[in-house]
C-alpha cells in the first residue's frame, strides 16, 4: 500500500510540471515566412504575363526557402522521466499515429514537419521511465497553410500538388501526387545517393510513395556507360517502390509533340492503382515543372494557382527568379501560356490544356477524367 501511495504522489507531482498549459499552439501555420509573403502578394492578372512578383522573394542561396515551418511542441522537462514520446494523429481518420517522436526528456521540445494544411490533429505526450509509459498531456491543434512543402534531408524543391485551387473553386487532394528534385546524383562518373535514411523515412512513411517517375535522360543516369553498378533499375526508396524512367528532353518545349503523353499516362495509371507518385527530373524545375504544370492544368487548376506553383521553384534555387510566369524561352512560362491559348479551343484555360494534350500528346479523355476523379475533391 505504501508503494502505491508513493507512485501516486510522484505522478501527481510530475503531471503539472510536464503538462500544464497546452504544449502546442492551437492554430499553427506551416508556411515559411518567405512563401507566405509571396502568396499574399501574387494574385495575378491572367491577361498580362509580362510581370512577376517572385523577383523580390528569391533567396540569395539555395535550399533555405523551399521547406515548411515545423509545428513546435514544448513542455517542461522533468528528471523523473527517461524520455518523452509524442504521438500525432490525423483527426480525419484516427487510424493510428501519423507521426511518432521519441526525445530525451531534458530536450523540452519537438519539431514536427510535413503535416497537411487544413487538417485538425490530436496529440498525446507520454513520459517513459524504465518500462512504464504514462500520459502527460493530450490535446488538439489545427494546421494552416496554402501549400504543402515537404522537408526531407538534402532533397530539394519537394511539394504536394494538394491545395491547388481549380477554376470552379474546388481543390486538389493532398497526399497523392508530389514533385521535386532527384534522390541521387552523379559524381566522378558514379551514382551516389542524395537522400538519407531519414529522408527515405519521410518518402515511405509520411508521403507513402509507391511509384517514382524519373524524367532525366539516359546520359544523366549513366545508362550508357560500362559500369553496371550505375544502372538505375530500382528506386532509391526501395525495391518495392515502382520505378519508371520516362525521359522528357531537356528544354524540349511545349510545342513539341508526343513528349508528355507517356509520363502523364504513367502518373494516371499509378494513381488509379492506389500508388502515391513522386515525379522529378534533376532539380525538379524545368522538366518536372512543365509536366507538373500540365498535370495540374489538366485537373482543372486555375491560371493563378498554376503560375504561383510554377514560380515557387524559384524559392529552391537562389540567385534569380528563373522560374517566373513572365519568363521567356523554350520551357518557360509566358510562351507556353500564349501558345496554348492561341492554338487550342476551350471555354476555360483547363479545357484548352486538355485539348492540347489530346491533340499533341495522345492523352485520352478517359485519362483526364480519371486524374480529375482521383485528385479533385
Amino acid at each position: 500500500m505504501n508503494r502505491i501511495r508513493v507512485i501516486l504522489l510522484l505522478w501527481m507531482l510530475l503531471l503539472p510540471a510536464a503538462a500544464g498549459a497546452q504544449c502546442v499552439i492551437d492554430v499553427t501555420s506551416i508556411e515559411n515566412d518567405v512563401l507566405a509573403q509571396y502568396l499574399d502578394d501574387s494574385e495575378y492578372d491572367t491577361a498580362d504575363y509580362s510581370y512577376t512578383n517572385m523577383s523580390k522573394y528569391v533567396p540569395e542561396r539555395s535550399g533555405i526557402c523551399d521547406k515548411p515551418k515545423p509545428v513546435v511542441f514544448r513542455w517542461e522537462s522533468s528528471p523523473l522521466w527517461k524520455e518523452i514520446r509524442l504521438e500525432i494523429y490525423d483527426m480525419t481518420s484516427m487510424d493510428g499515429p501519423v507521426a511518432l517522436y521519441t526525445v530525451p526528456t531534458t530536450t523540452g521540445c519537438c519539431y514536427v514537419y510535413n503535416l497537411i494544411p487544413g487538417r485538425s490533429y490530436a496529440y498525446l505526450l507520454l513520459g517513459k521511465n524504465f518500462s512504464n509509459s504514462f500520459p502527460l498531456e493530450e490535446g488538439t491543434f489545427f494546421v494552416k497553410g496554402r501549400r504543402r512543402m515537404i522537408r526531407a534531408p538534402y532533397v530539394t524543391n519537394i511539394r504536394d500538388f494538394g491545395g491547388l485551387r481549380t477554376e470552379d473553386g474546388r481543390m486538389l487532394r493532398y497526399g497523392r501526387l508530389y514533385r521535386g528534385a532527384a534522390l541521387d546524383h552523379i559524381r566522378g562518373g558514379e551514382r551516389s545517393p542524395i537522400i538519407t535514411p531519414d529522408g527515405i523515412e519521410v518518402f515511405r512513411h509520411t508521403m507513402h510513395i509507391g511509384a517514382e517517375i524519373d524524367l532525366r535522360s539516359a546520359k544523366e543516369l549513366l545508362l550508357n556507360d560500362d559500369n553496371p553498378a550505375n544502372d538505375m533499375n530500382n528506386s532509391m526508396l526501395g525495391p518495392d517502390v515502382e520505378y519508371y524512367h520516362l525521359n522528357i528532353p531537356d528544354f524540349g518545349g511545349v510545342k513539341s509533340s508526343h513528349i508528355y503523353g507517356k509520363p502523364i499516362g504513367q502518373v494516371v495509371d499509378c494513381l488509379s492503382r492506389g500508388k502515391n507518385v513522386y515525379l522529378h527530373c534533376a532539380a525538379g524545375a524545368d522538366r518536372a515543372g512543365m509536366l507538373s504544370f500540365l498535370l495540374a492544368a489538366m485537373a482543372g487548376v486555375s491560371e493563378n494557382d498554376l503560375a504561383r506553383d510554377y514560380e515557387i521553384t524559384s524559392l529552391a534555387h537562389g540567385g534569380s527568379a528563373r522560374h517566373a510566369r513572365s519568363a521567356l524561352g523554350a520551357y518557360n512560362y509566358a510562351p507556353t501560356i500564349d501558345y496554348i491559348k492561341k492554338n487550342f479551343e476551350g471555354k476555360t484555360f483547363a479545357e484548352k490544356v486538355q485539348n492540347y494534350l489530346i491533340l499533341k500528346h495522345d492523352v485520352t479523355r478517359a485519362q483526364i477524367q480519371t486524374l480529375q476523379r482521383i485528385l479533385v475533391e
